[in-house]
């Protein structure tokens, strides 16, 4: 008799916590998953050269109220797909660019103006993302500000994003004039080896949930 009362007793006092957790949703985040990778390439008077950066730092700020609001959990393709994605930041340390040739990167060095700004700094303002059908790459047009030796410029860039088994792989390339950063592309041996204006800066990283 007595159990008899104490069973739907439990029960009661039980049955309010187990449908909190039921219905609780884990709290989602991106970040950037080990292994991101950017490569400045460029040519010169004597061959062409590449620089990878080491030290790459990357931020992502989700739209927490439009994640939560959504009905179904969100994996990272349908992030990026809903627009979920808030904000982007991609920092660079000057000092983190290097090739196999010391001297080259002595003069990249002094041309980024390291000593003065030691950072190179992308921060996405908004983006699109597509795709031509279901399952398909996604074509990601980023729109942004890109800041080099103390210059800042607004940019698109166009990358594609592909499902990865930890998120979505997202690559592409931009090409840059240094000029337009207010660069004097370096000189070495006395001026008769001279770098070519253009360069061209690919990445590669991995978004993933947390």
């Amino acid at each position: 008799m007595q159990s008899a009362f104490l069973l739907p007793l439990l029960f009661s006092l039980t049955w309010p916590a187990l449908g909190e957790s039921a219905g609780a949703r884990k709290a989602v985040a991106l970040e950037a998953a080990p292994g991101a990778s950017l490569e400045l390439d460029g040519d010169s008077s004597l061959h062409r050269f590449s620089a990878k950066a080491n030290g790459i730092h990357v931020s992502i700020e989700l739209d927490t109220a439009r994640v939560e609001a959504a009905p179904n959990p969100l994996d990272v393709d349908a992030l990026i797909k809903g627009r979920y994605v808030r904000a982007f930041e991609l920092i660079v340390p000057v000092g983190g660019l290097a090739s196999n040739e010391k001297k080259l990167d002595a003069n990249m060095g002094a041309a980024l103006k390291g000593d003065q700004f030691k950072e190179i700094r992308f921060r996405m303002d908004s983006y699109e993302a597509a795709s031509s059908i279901a399952g398909a790459p996604l074509t990601l047009t980023v729109h942004g500000r890109l800041r080099v030796a103390g210059v800042e410029r607004k940019i698109d860039i166009v990358a594609t994003g592909v499902r990865a088994p930890n998120g979505v792989r997202i690559t592409g390339s931009k090409d840059l004039l240094m000029t337009d950063y207010h660069i004097k592309p370096p000189t070495m041996m006395l001026g008769a080896v001279r770098t070519k204006n253009l360069v061209t800066v690919k990445f590669n990283v991995t978004l993933q949930l947390i």
